[in-house]
């Protein structure tokens, strides 16, 4: 299988770029590795693995869990991005935190998730077959996405279909602390679970542990405020 991110989502995110109004970049992006987030579950006994990869787990799985995460990205995407390196200013990184304020109808992430997670488990039939489209897949995916990423970034679409990036506090060393700290911490406990000697199951826990690291990172800046003037005297 192609890596699930981001070689996945080369093949669905053009579908905003075509018609913007049409699809929810986030639940695009979310959704085209939904399936495989099935994976950190190895050894759960949850009958997740094989359904998150037929068809009734477009509806069953990928559908509700695309439309969860794609809404802790958009609460913490404000946060994070403003904690991104400006530079290269070709990706314009800090323009991410306009996510938090696009807010599509729930019929339109609903569809893009469902069309990402489809592309997903399309993608695995064709590229599966042999460890070399395995890995040519990837490659190709992860260098489609990039000039995806540089095409968005250079010509700041993200700004010309939502406006201006939302303000939002800073707090570079709290907020590099905490997301470092959880993300090592989720690392450690995925390299304990069951199924930890599988690539794939490693790999998607490893991606869920730097993306916990990053929401923890922001709900700690938004929620441990410093303390007012007034408060310290």
């Amino acid at each position: 299988m192609p890596l699930t991110f981001p070689s996945h989502a080369a093949v669905p995110l053009p579908l905003k770029l075509w018609r913007p109004r049409w699809f929810d970049g986030v639940a695009l992006v979310v959704g085209a590795g939904a399936p495989d987030l099935a994976y950190a579950l190895d050894g759960s006994g949850l009958p997740v693995f094989p359904l998150s990869h037929q068809p009734a787990g477009l509806i069953l799985f990928c559908l509700p869990v695309t439309l969860l995460c794609a809404a802790l990205v958009r609460w913490a995407a404000p946060t994070v991005a403003v904690h991104l390196p400006s530079r290269p200013t070709v990706l314009a990184l800090r323009d991410y935190g306009l996510l938090g304020v696009s807010r599509p109808g729930l019929a339109v992430s609903a569809l893009s998730a469902v069309l990402a997670a489809a592309t997903h488990q399309a993608w695995d039939r064709l590229a599966g077959h042999s460890t070399v489209s395995e890995w040519a897949s990837t490659v190709f995916g992860t260098l489609a996405m990039l000039a995806l990423a540089v095409h968005i970034g250079r010509r700041r679409l993200l700004r010309a279909w939502h406006g201006e990036p939302p303000a939002a506090l800073a707090r570079p060393r709290l907020f590099w602390t905490v997301a470092a700290s959880v993300a090592a911490a989720g690392a450690l406990v995925a390299s304990r679970l069951p199924g930890a000697f599988l690539p794939h199951t490693s790999g998607v826990r490893l991606i869920g542990a730097l993306a916990l690291g990053l929401t923890a990172g922001a709900a700690a800046t938004r929620l441990l405020r410093r303390p007012t003037s007034a408060a310290r005297s």
